[in-house]
């Protein structure tokens, strides 16, 4: 079933991209292919599969990240966000699709995040240390 706020590329004979807008009970959706509503939701990327408040977190971080103009500012920032909102295993969506965008700038901008956080067990040829 799809979420509120999920873009619908075409549905049926209607071969206009919208977005899910509302939910009724009998299972149908409403699908509003206003520009703005599309916007509303997928301003950065495509959001479908984040529900309706993820989408809305998603599109609050990157709102005030993409506010600077230099993108490895954006990469840095998206990182940082990244990194304190791993911790919390309700994120785990909202993360995936920061990473995704930080994946296309980074291709865009051709650079890397200066500092980011990984899990030491997981690094190559790093011998386990005993404390």
């Amino acid at each position: 079933m799809p979420h509120i706020g999920d873009l619908i590329s075409k549905a049926g004979i209607y071969t206009n991209p919208g977005v899910v807008t509302e939910k009724k009970e009998d299972g149908t959706v409403v699908i509003d292919t206003e520009p703005m509503a599309l916007n509303k939701y997928h301003r950065y990327t495509n959001t479908t599969g984040l529900n309706e408040d993820e989408k809305n977190k998603f599109n609050g971080i990157l709102d005030q990240i993409y506010t600077k103009e230099d993108d490895v500012e954006k990469i840095n920032d998206i990182q940082q966000n990244i990194d304190k909102l791993k911790v919390d295993p309700q994120n785990q969506k909202i993360v995936q699709y920061l990473r995704n965008q930080q994946a296309y700038l980074i291709r865009q901008a051709k650079n890397l995040p200066r500092t980011y956080n990984y899990d030491a067990s997981n690094i190559r040829g790093m011998k386990p240390v005993k404390e």
